[in-house]
């Protein structure tokens, strides 16, 4: 091959390297999203996209606030939308000059923000705006009940909140609280662009509270793809919480008989959903009641749910394998008794699990044990939690 064919090959192959789109291992990555980032996958796709842009010191900045400006700028590029001969908003704090101000035109006249005499492009984004301008920007439609915690249904947030829920865009910031106030980080609002734009990176099962009465909420589940039903799971959920209302009532009945303490009586649930999708999901519920003497009395109790089978379950329909106790005994053991050599619980050594079929929740990677306070310990131990493989019963 002579030198002039040579060179004609790699000036071939060169510029089809230029045409080909860099894959997501060899477009920029930023020093401070590594893979493992709970946000890498949205963060980089929207990257690639052109949507989001890192700073020059090869950062991210994750953690960073949103402004106002940025969000604008973020939401114009994912949709595409033409940036030439906009009306001006007319804002008295971003001039023509402000290098956000064609982006900040164009999702003023898309609608998406609303029209006012200041538009505060430095401000930090809150997450019930974000709501507000994601719902309109990707024209999101459904809804759910949702009850949050921290925010009324009159608020005028809720109907863009629910219908981010009902997309699998957001499940709030705890599960029963949606922080409205709260401020969107640059992490958090690619992860919510990232989910709007392309439904691959949605939650196909999302919870959401429903209020039973104060200081007790349960949740309820959706499938935002439409395929299965939850109505007899959320009735379920329901009626737990109609159980924990009439415990409510009982603890608040006995406190009117006890003059002394009475005003001291309480009792409040509070639950995470820590599994969620096609397969499983699994809820732990916290409760705390005081009815008079020393101290109140916490417990954890669970709900796993077999979405396939559309049955609940117990640890030894999670189990696979045969001899699977045995295995999981020795383990919480070995963790325990690990833990009583340092002096931080008391353990009178596990030795069946048949009275402890229910007292596990489900996670992405494991399953957890818990024992209540009393159980292999005095009350002082507190509640005692056993992170476990799934291969130990798998």
């Amino acid at each position: 091959m002579n030198v002039i064919r040579r060179v004609q090959i790699a000036l071939i192959i060169i510029l089809f390297l230029g045409c080909v789109p860099l894959s997501g291992a060899e477009a920029a990555r930023y020093s401070d999203v590594p893979e493992t980032h709970w946000s890498a996958k949205e963060v980089y796709y929207l990257s690639d996209l052109g949507v989001l842009k890192g700073g020059s010191n090869g950062k991210f900045n994750k953690d960073a606030p949103v402004t106002r400006a940025q969000a604008a700028a973020i939401l114009v590029r994912a949709k595409k939308l033409p940036l030439d001969n906009v009306p001006n908003p007319g804002f008295k704090d971003v001039p023509t000059s402000h290098p956000f101000y064609k982006e900040i035109a164009a999702a003023v006249n898309a609608g998406w923000f609303s029209k006012a005499g200041s538009f505060n492009p430095n401000g930090q984004l809150k997450r019930v705006e974000m709501a507000k301008i994601t719902a309109a920007a990707f024209s999101l439609s459904g809804s759910v009940p949702v009850e949050w915690e921290d925010m009324a249904r009159a608020h005028w947030g809720t109907p863009y909140v629910s219908s981010l829920v009902a997309n699998g865009i957001t499940a709030g910031y705890t599960a029963t609280k949606y922080q409205p106030s709260g401020v969107v980080t640059r992490a958090q609002f690619a992860v919510f662009t990232a989910r709007a734009l392309n439904s691959k990176f949605r939650m196909n099962i999302v919870a959401y509270p429903k209020k039973a009465a104060q200081g007790i909420f349960y949740p309820q589940f959706k499938d935002t793809e439409g395929v299965r039903d939850f109505a007899l799971l959320n009735e379920e959920y329901a009626e737990v919480g109609r159980e924990l209302v009439s415990i409510r009532k009982e603890v608040m009945d006995l406190a009117k008989e006890d003059s002394s303490l009475g005003k001291y009586y309480q009792y409040t649930v509070s639950y995470k959903v820590t599994r969620a999708d096609a397969s499983y999901t699994s809820v732990v519920f916290e409760s705390y009641q005081y009815t008079g003497g020393a101290h109140g009395y916490e417990q954890l109790f669970s709900y796993n749910y077999d979405v396939k089978k559309e049955d609940f379950m117990s640890l030894d329909d999670l189990a696979q394998k045969q001899g699977y106790k045995r295995a999981v005994i020795d383990r919480i053991n070995a963790q325990a008794y690990a833990l009583a050599k340092k002096g931080r619980i008391s353990w009178e050594g596990l030795e069946s699990l048949n009275e402890h079929q229910q007292q596990f929740y489900m996670t992405n990677t494991g399953f957890v044990m818990y024992f209540n306070p009393y159980e292999y310990g005095p009350y002082s131990d507190g509640i005692r939690e056993f992170a476990l493989p799934y291969s130990l019963v798998r």
